[in-house]
C-alpha cells in the first residue's frame, strides 16, 4: 500500500456495547467513518477541528451495534452509506451502497482496500488502509467472532480469516469491532483461531 496523509481517530459508540468505530481524515478536506455508534456531536467536533468534510459511511457488517447512530448521522451530514449486499438484503437496509470486493476506495488522499470477509455476517467486509486493518467483528484481539447469530457460519469465517492472512502483506494494527486492538503478527501468532489455519 502507498502512503497516505491522513489522520486516524478511535470513537467509542454508545451503551450498552460501546462499539469501536473509527474516522479518518486527510489534508484535502475529506473524512470518512467507518461504523457508525459514536455520539453525533463527537463526529462533529473531529470534522470542524480538521476542517474536513464526511465523505462516507463505511459499516463492517449490518448488526445493529455498529450503526446505532447511523439514521441521525446521515441526516447531520447526508452522506452515502456502503455495506456487504448480503447484510442490505439480510437486515432490511435500504439506501446502502454495495462494496466492490477486492477493490480500492478513494477519498481524496484517503485510500481503502475493501474486501468480503463474510461468516460472522454473509456481508461482512475489512477495509484495510495503510498501518490499519478494520475488521469490524470478524477478528478481535484474541478471538474472532461469534457465529451463532441470523447469517453466521464458522467454516465461512476460517476461510475469511484465511483470506486476511493471504491478502494483507503487511503487519497492520488490527482494529476490531469491539475491545483491544492488536496488530496482525501478534493473531497470527497468538491467536487461537488463525493459528489453527495452518
Amino acid at each position: 500500500m502507498e502512503k497516505q496523509l491522513m489522520k486516524a481517530y478511535h470513537l467509542m459508540g454508545k451503551a450498552p456495547y460501546f462499539t469501536n468505530c473509527y474516522m479518518l481524515t486527510d489534508n484535502s478536506g475529506n473524512a470518512v467513518l467507518i461504523d457508525c455508534s459514536a455520539d453525533v456531536e463527537k463526529v462533529k467536533t473531529i470534522l470542524e477541528n480538521d476542517r474536513v468534510q464526511l465523505k462516507a459511511i463505511l459499516l463492517t457488517h449490518g448488526h445493529a451495534d455498529h450503526r446505532e447512530t447511523l439514521d441521525e448521522t446521515v441526516a447531520e451530514f447526508g452522506c452515502p452509506v456502503y455495506l456487504g449486499a448480503e447484510d442490505t438484503a439480510l437486515f432490511g437496509l435500504e439506501g446502502t451502497t454495495a462494496y466492490e470486493d477486492g477493490t480500492v476506495m478513494k477519498f481524496g488522499e484517503i485510500k481503502l482496500f475493501v474486501f468480503s470477509t463474510p461468516g460472522h455476517t454473509p456481508g461482512g467486509y475489512c477495509l484495510w488502509a495503510e498501518g490499519m486493518l478494520f475488521c469490524g467483528d470478524t477478528l478481535f484481539a484474541g478471538t474472532v467472532g461469534r457465529t451463532d447469530m441470523r447469517g453466521g457460519d464458522f467454516d465461512v469465517l476460517k476461510e475469511s480469516l484465511k483470506k486476511i492472512i493471504t491478502t494483507v502483506d503487511e503487519n497492520p494494527q488490527v482494529l476490531p469491532g469491539h475491545n483491544h486492538f492488536s496488530t496482525l503478527d501478534q493473531e497470527k501468532a497468538q491467536n487461537p483461531y488463525l493459528k489453527n489455519l495452518r
